[in-house]
């Protein structure tokens, strides 16, 4: 059943900003953007209900992925919530009251690391066995000297550490690698329906050139896995094929092991050459890392599930889009598509009668790639405006935000009112709007796509304190009317972000 005009006149916030929700007893309505009411409930206290994943029908409303949810609510004395609420359902009839919670299958981790296994297997292999950290009392006392604290974390320190090693030169694809991020970074999702899932081993960033080190603890061992540097992998002469979890897979000979202990180290960056700056305390922790490390001979892994795979779904390594040539213009395909893009919108707006020279379009527009070393200047494509978040109540304060100065130049006359290009000599404007200590507001905003293939984000808020409603009924009348061609959009709420 559609909401009412007295529940939408009620104090509101988007789903993913359930965290800002206040502290007080109230009944609540889960509303999508058709304003439709797809749950009423009570709480005693509204913010801690919907704390984190704790609400009970949080999982169904996050698979609805085309839906916008906003949860709307009214504050109630908490004598009276038993009474309102029920009152409240009887009258809206909610699409999940009274339907059955579905209970989230965990599926067992034994899975998740052969998923896992499967789909790099072609780029991976074993380098061997390290024995139980707590066996080693002056290893342990080095890494936390070293503050090394990674390697020495309790719940690591009884497990025997199985490492395994990513030849990240063979998923270094175009000049930065962008492919093989993209393809790790699918392969260690995080997943919510396992009953553990991939970590970083480390968390500072900044110590990474590719692979960040990740680490899973699984029946009884802690898998590690991290990248190896071209020059340490020449080292390898043999491999043999093992099995770990029932995966096949490949691992570095006894004699390579020898030579690799020999030669390099086992940092937190992964496995490289020494440098010749052997007494340096870190670099002789690292040496001492790989020396603990024997050869893995068997699959040690006991399964206790043993699921089926589905072998059809691995992940495929992409092609770097980034090094591919058009065969018309011979230019790298991006900028082929920039190019095309460029003139499609110079047409576009000339159709319409819209004056170039505004807002220094032209200037982009007459940009166009010649050869592959073009570079799209962002000062010439980004503009700045002014808008008043929903989520936010200061007066005479603005948001500043970037848009294209294309799109805003085409779509100007349906979004002026909700949006300023300069500012009164009373009026002031902030960078970030925060709400919080860390947390700030992501305005709304207008996704716009053009001809099927340009998309663009046009940032949007609030006039005369009209409701997000108001503003998207508005906005969605003009564009319906603007007679542009192959146009379309959706909106998105404010949202909170640290």
């Amino acid at each position: 059943m559609n909401a009412d005009e007295d529940i939408l006149q009620l104090p509101h916030i988007g789903l993913k900003n359930r965290a800002i929700l206040p502290e007080l007893s109230g009944i609540y309505y889960v509303i999508d953007e058709k304003f439709i009411i797809w749950y009423i409930g009570k709480a005693k206290n509204l913010r801690t209900r919907w704390a984190g994943d704790s609400h009970h029908r949080l999982d169904q409303l996050q698979k609805q992925r085309k839906k916008l949810f906003t949860i709307y609510y009214e504050l109630v004395p908490e004598s009276l919530l038993d009474a309102t609420e029920q009152q409240r359902i009887e009258q809206h009839s909610p699409q999940l009251n009274g339907t059955q919670v579905k209970v989230k299958k965990l599926r067992p981790t034994e899975t998740l690391l052969r998923e896992t296994l499967a789909n790099l297997a072609p780029y991976s292999f074993v380098l061997g066995v390290e024995s139980a950290r707590k066996q080693d009392l002056k290893f342990i006392e080095d890494a936390l000297y070293r503050q090394d604290n990674w390697r020495v974390k309790k719940a690591v320190l009884p497990l025997s550490v199985i490492h395994i090693c990513i030849n990240v030169s063979e998923l270094w694809i175009g000049k930065n690698g962008n492919s093989g991020i993209r393809f790790l970074n699918r392969i260690f999702r995080k997943r919510t329906n396992y009953s553990n899932n991939w970590n970083f081993a480390c968390k500072d960033d900044s110590k990474y050139e590719f692979l960040q080190p990740r680490r899973l603890l699984v029946n009884g061992f802690v898998i590690e896995v991290y990248g190896i540097k071209p020059e340490a992998f020449e080292l390898i002469q043999k491999y043999e094929l093992i099995q770990l979890a029932n995966v096949e897979m490949r691992a570095v000979d006894e004699d390579s092991l020898v030579i690799l202990k020999n030669k390099c180290l086992l940092s937190h960056v992964g496995v490289d050459v020494a440098t010749e700056n052997q007494d340096h305390p870190y670099e002789q922790l690292s040496r001492k890392a790989i020396e603990r490390i024997y050869p893995y001979k068997q699959d040690l892994v006991k399964l206790l599930f043993n699921e089926a795979l589905d072998l059809t779904k691995l992940e495929v390594l992409p092609t770097d889009t980034r090094t591919l040539h058009d065969s018309k213009t011979g230019l790298l395909v991006r900028l082929a598509n920039l190019a095309d893009k460029k003139g499609y919108l110079t047409a576009l707006l000339t159709e319409r009668g819209l004056d170039l020279n505004r807002y220094r379009v032209d200037k982009y527009l007459e940009s166009i790639p010649k050869d592959d070393n073009y570079i799209d200047n962002i000062t010439d494509k980004r503009m700045t405006v002014f808008i008043k978040p929903f989520l936010w109540n200061l007066p005479e304060v603005y948001l500043a935000a970037t848009v294209d100065r294309v799109f805003w130049l085409l779509l100007e006359t349906y979004l002026s009112d909700f949006a300023k290009i300069k500012l009164n000599a009373e009026e002031r404007y902030t960078s970030k709007a925060y709400v919080s200590t860390r947390s700030f507001i992501v305005p709304a905003t207008l996704i716009v796509t053009l001809n099927g293939k340009w998309k663009a984000g046009i940032p949007f808020g609030s006039k005369d304190d009209m409701s997000y409603k108001a503003v998207v009924d508005i906005i969605t009348s003009r564009l319906q009317a603007s007679g542009i061609p192959k146009l379309k959009f959706s909106f998105t709420l404010d949202s909170i972000r640290s």
